[in-house]
C-alpha cells in the first residue's frame, strides 16, 4: 500500500502482428517471413509470374478470385446445344428493338428541356445522360455512334429541337411502315453467303422448304436497288446530328457521323450527297486529302446524272477548294475550268477561279518542300499541339521516356541539342563526330 508507482515489467514487448519487435521469445511468437509479396504499388512481374503460372503469389496467402474465367470459358463449354437452340427462340427481333429505341429516344426528346438563354450568363445545358441507354441500342442495331455533343447542339435552340424531333419521328414512321432497310440488306448478304456453301453441299443432304416459307423469306430479302425511302430519312437524321457537332466547333465527330451514313445510300444521286456533306467537313476539320476524295467523289457521281441544280458546281467547288488548301493551285484551276465547261454561267465557280488566280500569283513560286504544310484552321493548330512535339511551348504531351521515368523534352539527359538545358554543358560523352545542330560554346 506505501508504494504509489508500481511499474509491471511484463514478459512481451511489441505487438503479436507478424512483422513486430522481436522482444518476445521466438517460441512464444515466430514471426512469419513473407518470401515474395505484392509491395504497396501492387503486384510488380515478379510477383504476377507466380501469379499466372502457380495459380497464387509465392508466399501462397493470396489466392486468386478466378469466377469471371470460370463464367467466360469454362462454363459455357458445358451448356447442352438443346438449351443454346432452346434460347435462340427468346432472341430479339431487330426491328422491334430498334422501333423500341428510336421510340424511347424521341420520348426523352420531346420532355427534355432546351438550354436556357440567360443575359449575362453561360447557358445552362440539361444533361443527356439519360439518352445514353437509348443510344446504346441504336448503335447496336445501326452500327453507327451518335455522339452526344451532337445532341446537346440540337437541345440548344427551339428551332434545331424541334427539327431533331421531327426527323425521329419520320424514320420510325418509314421503318414502322416498310421495315429496316439496311438489316434487309445484311440478310441478303448473309442469304448470298449461305447460298455459295450450299453449292459445296450434296443436292440430296439438302433439306427442301415450302412454298409459303420461301415467299416470305424471298419478299424479305427482295431489297431494292436504290436508296430506300427509310435509309434517306436515317441519312438525314444524322445529318442533322452531325450538323450540330459542326456548330460545336466538333468537326472530327461531324466527320466521323457523316463517314457512318455513307454505308446507308445505294444510288448516285443520294451518295453524292452524303460526299459533299463529308467533304464540308472535311474542309473544316482541316483534313484536306479527305476532303478532296469525297469532293471528287460527289462530282464524278452528279456527272453521271443529268441534274441542272447547283448540286454539280457545288462539288466541283469543295474539289477545287480542298486543292487549292493543299497549295496546288494549277490543279485546283484545271478543275475550275473542267467545271465551267459544264456549267458555264455559274458565278461562284467564276469568283472561285479569280481568287485561286490570285492565289496562284502570290505563292504560285513557293518551294515545294513547304506545299501544304500551311495551317489554316484552328482545328488543324489543335491536331498540332496534341500530335506535335514542340521545343518552343510545354505541354503534357511533350515527353521523353528515359530509363523508366518521363521527363519534359527540354531535361531529357540522353541529347544536348539546341532547346535542351544541357546545352551549355558541352557534350556528355556521345561521339567526337555527328550531324547534331549544337550550340557553339
Amino acid at each position: 500500500m506505501l508504494k504509489k508507482n508500481i511499474k509491471l515489467c511484463g514478459y512481451q514487448r511489441g505487438g503479436w502482428s507478424p512483422g513486430s519487435k522481436h522482444e518476445k521469445h521466438m517460441t512464444l511468437n515466430p514471426t512469419l517471413f513473407l518470401y515474395r509479396f505484392p509491395g504497396s504499388h501492387g503486384p510488380g512481374p515478379y510477383t504476377m509470374k507466380y501469379w499466372w503460372t502457380l495459380g497464387c503469389f509465392p508466399t501462397g496467402l493470396d489466392a486468386p478470385f478466378r469466377l469471371k474465367e470460370f463464367l467466360a470459358t469454362y462454363k459455357q463449354q458445358h451448356v447442352p446445344i438443346e438449351v443454346e437452340e432452346w434460347l435462340d427462340c427468346f432472341l430479339n427481333d431487330p426491328l422491334q428493338e430498334l422501333t423500341a429505341a428510336i421510340e424511347e429516344l424521341l420520348d426523352l426528346l420531346e420532355n427534355c428541356t432546351t438550354a436556357e438563354q440567360t443575359k449575362g450568363y453561360v447557358a445552362y445545358e440539361p444533361s443527356i445522360l439519360h439518352l445514353s441507354n437509348a443510344l446504346v441500342k441504336i448503335k447496336s442495331q445501326l452500327g453507327v455512334r451518335i455522339p452526344p455533343i451532337g445532341i446537346r447542339a440540337a437541345l440548344a435552340h427551339k428551332l434545331s429541337h424541334s427539327k431533331l424531333i421531327d426527323d425521329l419521328y419520320d424514320y420510325k414512321e418509314a421503318i414502322m411502315i416498310n421495315g429496316s432497310t439496311p438489316h434487309r440488306r445484311f440478310a441478303r448478304k448473309s442469304f448470298e453467303e449461305t447460298d455459295s456453301m450450299e453449292h459445296q453441299i450434296l443436292p440430296d443432304k439438302v433439306n427442301t422448304i415450302s412454298n409459303e416459307v420461301g415467299s416470305v423469306v424471298g419478299n424479305f430479302v427482295s431489297i431494292p436497288e436504290k436508296t430506300a425511302d427509310d435509309e434517306l430519312k436515317l441519312i438525314r437524321l444524322l445529318t442533322t446530328f452531325a450538323e450540330g457537332c459542326a456548330l460545336r466547333n466538333e468537326f472530327d465527330d461531324s466527320f466521323l457521323l457523316l463517314i457512318d451514313s455513307l454505308p446507308f445510300a445505294h444510288d448516285d444521286i443520294s451518295r453524292s450527297v452524303v460526299h459533299c456533306n463529308v467533304s464540308k467537313a472535311a474542309l473544316l476539320d482541316g483534313k484536306f486529302k479527305e476532303a478532296e476524295f469525297h469532293g471528287r467523289e460527289a462530282a464524278l457521281l452528279l456527272s453521271n446524272t443529268k441534274r441542272t441544280d447547283s448540286s454539280a458546281p457545288n462539288a466541283y467547288r469543295l474539289w477545287a477548294t480542298a486543292v487549292a488548301y493543299q497549295d496546288n493551285f494549277s490543279h485546283s484551276l484545271n478543275i475550275i475550268n473542267d467545271a465551267l465547261t459544264l456549267h458555264p454561267d455559274n458565278h461562284e465557280l467564276e469568283s472561285l477561279r479569280q481568287q485561286v488566280i490570285f492565289l496562284n500569283e502570290s505563292y504560285g513560286k513557293m518551294n515545294p518542300r513547304l506545299m501544304g504544310k500551311r495551317h489554316h484552321f484552328k482545328s488543324q493548330q489543335d491536331r498540332a499541339l496534341i500530335e506535335g512535339s514542340g521545343r518552343v511551348f510545354d505541354n503534357e504531351f511533350d515527353l521523353v521516356k528515359f530509363g523508366t521515368k518521363l521527363y519534359p523534352a527540354k531535361m531529357n539527359p540522353s541529347t544536348n541539342e539546341m532547346g535542351s538545358v544541357f546545352r551549355r554543358v558541352g557534350d556528355l560523352g556521345g561521339f567526337i563526330s555527328t550531324s547534331r545542330s549544337t550550340e557553339l560554346l
